[in-house]
């Protein structure tokens, strides 16, 4: 097995672990949503109207679940990464004044009702730190899997089978 082969395999395994975050992430919120709007769009509250931050939370849960299935699955992983670039982005600009107002220490309830099944709350400081995380998943997927930018087909079909 050469270095090129180790790679694909590191990066599918970062495309596979951010997934099953994003997944955690909608079902949990799905699950539990209005804990979760409280917190999500405090720092936002003359940038977004409530109608339209409203919108925003309910359709994100199931953003986050297509995102992790598909990342998962490896149909169209390589722009669902991409796309998932944008949205971490968002999640550490949003922790990030959330921590300049001082709410460091607050529960981020970014897991929505998985917080509670666990019986952890991931503070601010946290969240921030699993957002960095997923973005250093996100790249590491994006520079080290094999397949093209466009490619629809999954990763764990062989080669062999798509030419037949």
């Amino acid at each position: 097995m050469g270095i090129r082969c180790y790679k694909h395999q590191i990066g599918v395994s970062a495309g596979i672990t951010l997934g099953l975050i994003f997944i955690t992430a909608g079902v949990g919120k799905l699950l539990h949503q209005p804990e979760a709007f409280t917190i999500f769009f405090t720092p936002f509250p003359r940038f977004l109207s409530l109608i339209l931050a409203k919108a925003a939370f309910i359709w994100l849960p199931w953003v986050e679940l297509v995102i992790g299935l598909l990342l998962i699955s490896g149909i169209a992983a390589r722009p669902v990464a991409a796309f998932s670039l944008l949205l971490i982005t968002g999640f550490i600009v949003n922790n990030t004044l959330l921590l300049i107002q001082g709410l460091g220490g607050e529960p981020c309830h970014c897991f929505g009702a998985v917080d509670n099944i666990v019986e952890a709350d991931l503070s601010i400081i946290g969240a921030l730190g699993t957002d960095i995380a997923m973005l250093a998943l996100a790249l590491v997927f994006l520079l080290y899997s094999r397949r093209g930018f466009f490619n629809l087909y999954p990763w764990f079909l062989k080669e062999s089978d798509r030419r037949k």
